[in-house]
């Protein structure tokens, strides 16, 4: 009696250990049983049972999630849960607690981050980033080239968030160089509570067909972040800035001036087409007709993997140009990048 006791606890013993495992639900309804390990910046890290790689993947292709231990919950409105997620509607994740009168039910895309209990808080570094190039070539009785490429980085902590963007424009028309320009930005953010941060800023900008050898803009201000969410970002800032323009021919410039930024990404279909507009205007603090106005705006696709492509217009606004030149340049591009 006493053998067949103990076989009977063994195997109850280590039926309860194969028994504790959670369940990733995909969109295609497929089944991963596994270890849940956490939420952030709109993906879900999951331990695959008997797999040595752990799976990350964008909470768009999550449709639900069974966990046996509680979790902790954090919502894009700031509420708050602690319990056990068990199973529900598809796209959809049902939180049980002893905190609550009856669970608490939301869409999978609410989530902003979930974490265990024992999860320590921490402060990682999130980079995000896309190189872009473009070439238009063409051959007969006119021959031309254009070239233009940009790229932008972003390392992003829990109250720090440091951006790095550039951007290069060359043309040729029978071997004549017509366009040749070049910016380069870093921006520095320190969040001061969720949405509102101060920031500080640096471009130089070069532009010889706008007799621009050298132009330095250095300014701080205050920012506000709308939105940051795996679907939608959406952030803006206000501040003053310092303007030095050193020319090749005309007389140098500099000025106080107001600045005023706007930056938004909207995912139109998951993780699929993202619709992006960024833009940046500086008035002069001491000579209204001293006003520039830049806009980058288009659709970033996937073509295959992380490799993207994007249909991408460029606006440039001076309101006081050089001589012989105009006041707005306006240029489409189409062009093949990598995304991460």
């Amino acid at each position: 009696m006493r053998l067949k006791s103990f076989v009977a606890g063994f195997l109850l013993f280590c039926g309860m250990g194969l028994a504790h495992a959670d369940v990733l639900i995909l969109d295609n309804r497929d089944r991963i049983t596994g270890t849940f390990i956490e939420v952030r910046d709109g993906r879900m890290v999951f331990q695959p049972e008997y797999v040595g790689e752990t799976l990350r993947i964008s909470l768009s292709r999550v449709d639900g999630l069974v966990t046996d231990d509680r979790i902790r919950v954090l919502l894009e409105d700031g509420t708050e849960v602690v319990g056990q997620s068990v199973e529900t509607a598809e796209g959809n994740l049902r939180i049980v607690s002893d905190d609550l009168d009856e669970p608490l039910n939301f869409g999978i895309m609410a989530i902003r981050s979930i974490t265990g209990l024992d999860t320590p808080p921490r402060d990682a570094v999130r980079t995000s980033g896309d190189i872009n190039i473009g070439a238009n070539f063409t051959s007969g009785n006119t021959r031309s080239e254009a070239w233009f490429g940009d790229a932008g980085f972003q390392a992003r902590t829990n109250i720090n968030r440091f951006r790095l963007s550039g951007e290069i424009t060359r043309a040729k028309d029978d071997n004549e160089l017509t366009r040749e320009s070049a910016t380069a930005t870093s921006r520095y953010d320190h969040f001061v509570t969720e949405r509102l941060y101060a920031t500080t800023n640096i471009s130089l900008t070069r532009d010889r067909f706008r007799d621009l050898r050298l132009r330095t803009v250095a300014g701080a201000g205050m920012g506000y972040q709308f939105f940051e969410t795996a679907r939608r970002n959406l952030s803006s800032e206000l501040g003053v800035s310092y303007v030095r323009e050193v020319r090749f021919e005309g007389d140098d410039e500099s000025d106080p001036a107001g600045r005023l930024a706007i930056d938004y990404e909207e995912r139109l279909f998951g993780d699929g087409i993202r619709l992006f507009h960024n833009q940046e205007s500086l008035m002069s603090l001491t000579d209204s007709d001293q006003f520039l106005w830049k806009a980058r705006q288009g659709l970033r696709f996937p073509i295959m993997a992380d490799i993207t492509g994007s249909i991408q217009l460029n606006i440039d606004h001076d309101r006081s140009p050089p001589p012989d030149t105009r006041r707005t340049d306006r240029t489409w591009f189409l062009t093949a990048g990598y995304s991460w």
